[in-house]
């Protein structure tokens, strides 16, 4: 076996989460390398890891174009990191895979069906325990009460425009390139995380509340245990064609209700660092599954529960309640 060479895109400022990547990594094969790739050879993260390279943006990519790349670089395995790359990566996997690359990445109708907010509403199976928040293209589909408007696509949490009325709503929409309408929920927010094989499988599920969210990421983030819901999360996940590696879902629980699906990203996140950490093994375990040691994976594996994790400018750190253990986002 050779051993592995990760390419991790849009590093960007992701320091955390690329030692946590790393560290897996290594796990798997001690000579592993994991290359922090950007598009800006002057990112943040550059100067923080050992091993870096700049890549063209992602329109600037053709196909021979990422071949060529990854031969020069030895590369054997990818993560994509963001959002705006999923569907690149998933366009290039079958080309990829013929040369020997793996790339954790669910199908591009997955990933399609997850980052349009009104398609992912509309499509949702009736008869799924867990249903997302009812989303629209017209404010006033919606009965007298407060909205959100946020972009159709994509992520954008600073363009989200929350507890506004509806002239509010109209006025807010018609700055957004493609606005989309929902319900204004309040409620404790959380995600869960979980690393889904070839076969669309989850393996674990590690749920989290999000105590102090910014800009959409989780600066402050504990691990909870709730069995029925991560069945109702595993459960629902399982329904969707497609979906492939690492995997987040963020959920909001309203007042006298019950959970509800915000959306669902099929990609590591900012807080993933914890995730990593706390039992979900994702990079070994997609690393595991490429070398053809896939049975070896945990349907369930152990989780740490009570660990959380911290933000601020920029550093991440981790708490382990039981051992009183602290890192910077490492596992």
């Amino acid at each position: 076996m050779n051993d592995p060479v990760l390419l991790f895109t849009s590093l960007s400022s992701k320091v955390a989460l690329f030692q946590s990547v790393q560290k897996q990594a290594k796990f798997f094969s001690p000579k592993a390398r994991v290359i922090g790739a950007d598009s800006n050879p002057s990112c943040e993260g550059r100067v923080k890891i050992d091993h870096f390279c700049q890549t063209p943006k992602t329109k600037g990519w053709n196909t021979e174009d990422l071949l060529t790349f990854c031969k020069k670089y030895k590369i054997s395995h990818i993560i994509p990191s963001r959002d705006g790359e999923l569907v690149l990566w998933a366009r290039n996997k079958e080309a990829l895979k013929k040369i020997g690359i793996d790339v954790m990445v669910s199908s591009e109708q997955a990933l399609k069906r997850c980052q349009d907010k009104y398609e992912f509403s509309k499509s949702w199976p009736q008869e799924c325990i867990l249903q997302p928040i009812p989303t629209f293209t017209e404010p006033e589909e919606i009965s007298d009460q407060e909205l959100v408007v946020k972009e159709r696509r994509g992520s954008g949490s600073r363009k989200i425009g929350l507890e506004l009325s509806l002239a509010q709503a109209k006025e807010w929409g018609a700055f957004l390139h493609e606005p989309i309408f929902q319900p204004y929920l309040e409620g404790p927010e959380l995600s869960a995380e979980t690393w889904i094989n070839r076969e669309g499988k989850c393996h674990g599920m590690l749920l989290r509340w999000r105590k102090v969210v910014v800009h959409g990421e989780s600066h402050e983030t504990e691990v909870f245990k709730d069995r029925i819901l991560e069945e109702k999360i595993k459960s629902s996940l399982e329904l969707i064609d497609g979906l492939y590696g690492h995997c987040l879902v963020q959920l909001i629980i309203p007042a006298n209700s019950k959970p509800m699906l915000v959306e669902i990203n099929p990609r590591l996140g900012g807080a993933t660092p914890l995730a990593l950490y706390a039992g979900i093994k994702s990079i070994s375990w997609f690393l595991m599954e490429s070398y053809g040691m896939g049975d070896e994976i945990p349907m369930s594996p152990t989780i740490k529960y009570g660990s959380k994790l911290f933000k601020k400018n920029g550093k991440v750190r981790i708490e382990n309640p039981f051992t009183s253990r602290q890192n910077n986002g490492e596992d």
